[in-house]
């Protein structure tokens, strides 16, 4: 409401608007066409979630009540009414045809874009099989699966370190959630600087992303583009860039055995890891911002 109201008083009428889905509900009922983004509808997320369907995550009756009305109102309302969606996958796509009845030609799934990379060392910390996880550990980005497999690995005797980046909790928060046994195998960085990201990339020897939902993973697109092996779930905007044992390795959400017998694959056979991961930094290659933007633009000024 505030942003609709900020533009009110900006005394200009614009071409078009482009808002992101939770603030869209304010701006679809007036002639100006109205182009909705997302980065992962919020209903389809929701819909699961609230019967505790997703990873471990509970979901209070509070928010069962309360959620629906303050934030997916304006979400559904955008959605339904907007001139075209900007969405970022094909499973939200298929979810705004099924649920909101939108056309196939209404919706522009959009890519994100990527921010070149130049590895000096592809290949990790040489003797020190190190996977990383670029994400908030939350239960959303399958931390408890990542946890499991690991558990798994250690019990065959597979000496496996891991990485853990971006986390926004603390180092010790983190290591609560392990076994104390795989804790000396852990190293926590809570936050880190855009430019350091390519040296957690040098010292990793695989990437994976066990999430159960995601837009369209930034953390992944810049491994790919890195040259990493990434190992991730099949779903949401994972499945739209990654192609199974080409330019990336595919398990079901939830699936920590095969999580766990996916990472011990790359651990026995390195030339299959660098094989994918040049596969992916080719694909990826095409993914600058300018290239991806670009198309955004042009669908945009043909739907005006």
């Amino acid at each position: 409401m505030k942003a609709y109201n900020y533009y009110k008083k900006l005394g200009i009428v614009p071409d078009a608007f482009i808002v992101h889905e939770p603030a869209s509900g304010y701006f679809v009922d007036n002639e100006i066409p109205c182009f909705v983004e997302s980065h992962g509808i919020e209903r389809r997320y929701w819909e699961p979630s609230k019967n505790n369907l997703i990873s471990n995550e509970k979901v209070s009756l509070k928010s069962k009540i309360l959620y629906p009305l303050w934030r997916l109102s304006g979400c559904d309302k955008g959605l339904n009414r907007a001139k075209k969606l900007l969405l970022i996958n094909n499973d939200d796509k298929q979810f705004a045809i099924n649920y909101y009845h939108r056309l196939p030609e209404d919706i522009l799934v959009f890519r994100n874009g990527i921010t070149p990379l130049r590895l000096k060392n592809v290949t990790g910390n040489i003797g020190k099989f190190t996977v990383l996880f670029n994400g908030s550990w939350i239960d959303r980005k399958g931390k408890a699966i990542l946890i499991k497999s690991a558990e798994i690995l250690y019990m065959k005797k597979i000496a496996v370190y891991y990485l853990l980046i971006g986390t926004g909790a603390g180092t010790n928060e983190v290591l609560m959630d392990w076994p104390k046994y795989l804790r000396p195998f852990v190293t926590v960085v809570p936050r880190f600087h855009e430019n350091d990201e390519l040296k957690y990339l040098e010292e990793s020897s695989l990437f994976v992303l066990p999430s159960f939902y995601e837009g369209q993973p930034l953390s992944l697109l810049q491994a790919m583009a890195a040259g990493k092996c990434c190992i991730t779930t099949d779903c949401c905007g994972q499945k739209d860039l990654i192609i199974d044992n080409d330019t990336g390795l595919l398990f079901m959400p939830g699936d920590y055995v095969k999580l766990s017998l996916l990472i011990e694959q790359c651990y026995h056979n390195k030339s299959l890891t660098d094989t994918i991961g040049n596969n992916a930094m080719n694909y990826i290659r095409e993914f600058t911002w300018e290239s991806v933007s670009s198309e955004v633009v042009q669908y945009v000024l043909a739907n005006l």
